[in-house]
């Protein structure tokens, strides 16, 4: 039967480095194109939701 052994500081310190190139990974490949995708549509959906808006608003009255 093997003992458990505890981590040594370096492989704690390799886990660590590998995690947080995980999250450099995600925020540069994922999340800046999603957030410029994002803002290139804001206007264009904020203009129809207005004009679906303004529609609604107003067509019993014409």
């Amino acid at each position: 039967m093997k003992l458990n052994q505890r981590s040594t500081k370096k492989n704690q310190t390799c886990n660590r480095t590998a995690i947080a190139s995980l999250d450099l990974v995600l925020v540069l490949g994922i999340i800046l194109p999603l957030a410029g995708f994002l803002f290139y549509l804001l206007p264009r959906m904020i203009k129809l939701v207005y004009e679906m808006t303004i529609t609604i608003i107003g067509s019993p009255l014409m």
